[in-house]
């Protein structure tokens, strides 16, 4: 696996850091820049007035990833039809065909007003004081959405988003990155109860990992191969992928690697770099953890233009040592990485990810696509992960 996984590293470290935020929308594919037809796009804030509606969990104890998915298949093209089929047998799958089917979140209380009276006039926003203070509490999540609506309402989605996200950044990897994933994807749909939600959901998941000053910064490439050599050393076997990332926290090789690595790097430069990384990891292994680094770093540009100028880039770095770490490589199906000439196009591989089932297949392939159109890594090798996914059972 090391020397499968050291052969990229080449391919890694050649690639152009650059802040996303640098890439001209001219130079974007047509298809990057597309939207979702009218009847998708109100099939998907009807379907997002649901998902607001929707405890974050699901039954078994897993993060509903229902409002993600319905975004990036819409993102992908999927037309309305598609959009409210994947919904009903997504609840159908989780044991919850009637959960949140009364009221939408962006709707009335379900109380018919007095015929011909006119509605009594909204209470003012109060915000509530110290939502701080409830970072890190599961159980507090209700009171943190409440929070995060009265915030959107008070200020406005963009003077609040950027107040609420440097507190949200040093838990960067809340709920293995399912945090910062959902306010990303409800950010681009624009709609402000998914919105609330999603901060809400990683306000109540949120939980720093440890930081590691870098004391003997290394060389990328250097750094690179190391990085990759250790994946699957830990062979940690936790519960969940937020168990390892935490138990992978605490090792002597989390702190090894982190104090090696070039975290002065600005952060949008430390994104250029990493994801092509991540992009490479999951396309040799199809790694089910990798899968949600190559998600998460897509989340983060996304967040960039959001995040305070000087947001702390080391964040970064933990994330995505720990991930790296807590993934079971030592385990994982490799395989060569096919010739790009061999692949489909977009066009066929958004096709193929419209018509899956598997929420997280959706999301990964969505997220190469748009690594690829926002110049972060290689066309084709964005396109050889996403084809990865669509073709084998995540390692």
């Amino acid at each position: 696996m090391p020397a499968a996984l050291s052969a990229l590293a080449r391919q890694a470290s050649a690639a152009l850091p650059f802040p996303p935020s640098r890439v001209p929308s001219s130079q974007l594919p047509p298809e990057a820049l597309s939207r979702p037809a009218a009847r998708a796009r109100t099939a998907l804030q009807a379907l997002l007035d649901r998902c607001a509606t929707l405890d974050p969990a699901l039954p078994s104890g897993y993060t509903n990833h229902l409002p993600m998915a319905l975004h990036a298949l819409a993102r992908l093209g999927a037309d309305a039809d598609r959009l409210e089929a994947f919904a009903h047998q997504y609840l159908m799958r989780q044991g919850l065909a009637g959960a949140g089917a009364a009221n939408g979140g962006n709707g009335t209380n379900g109380t018919d007003a007095a015929e011909g009276a006119p509605p009594p006039p909204p209470a003012p926003p109060q915000v509530l004081p110290g939502w701080q203070r409830l970072r890190g509490l599961a159980d507090a999540y209700g009171p943190l959405r409440e929070a995060m609506v009265q915030g959107l309402a008070l200020h406005g989605t963009g003077p609040w988003v950027r107040g609420v996200l440097p507190a949200l950044w040093p838990g960067l990897g809340a709920a293995a990155l399912h945090g910062p994933i959902r306010v990303a994807h409800a950010l681009q749909a624009g709609h402000d109860a998914e919105l609330a939600s999603a901060l809400a959901f990683w306000a109540s998941r949120w939980r720093p990992l440890p930081a590691v000053a870098a004391t003997d910064p290394q060389p990328w490439a250097d750094w690179v191969v190391a990085l990759q050599a250790a994946g699957g050393r830990l062979a940690l076997e936790a519960p969940s992928i937020s168990h390892c990332m935490a138990e992978a926290s605490r090792s002597p090789l989390y702190q090894h690697l982190l104090a090696r690595a070039p975290q002065a790097l600005p952060l949008g430069e430390a994104l250029a770099r990493l994801v092509p990384v991540a992009l490479q990891g999951h396309a040799l292994s199809g790694d089910f953890t990798v899968l949600h680094l190559v998600t998460g770093l897509r989340a983060v540009r996304v967040l960039l233009p959001w995040l305070p100028p000087q947001t702390d880039a080391s964040v970064l770095w933990r994330v995505v040592v720990a991930g790296w770490l807590a993934a079971p490589l030592h385990r994982a199906s490799f395989r060569p990485l096919p010739r790009p000439d061999t692949l489909p196009g977009w066009p066929a591989l958004r096709a193929a990810a419209c018509a899956q089932d598997d929420d997280h297949v959706i999301k990964l392939v969505h997220a190469c696509q748009d690594h690829a159109a926002h110049g972060l890594a290689d066309g084709a090798l964005c396109r050889q992960a996403a084809a990865r996914a669509l073709t084998g059972t995540p390692g």
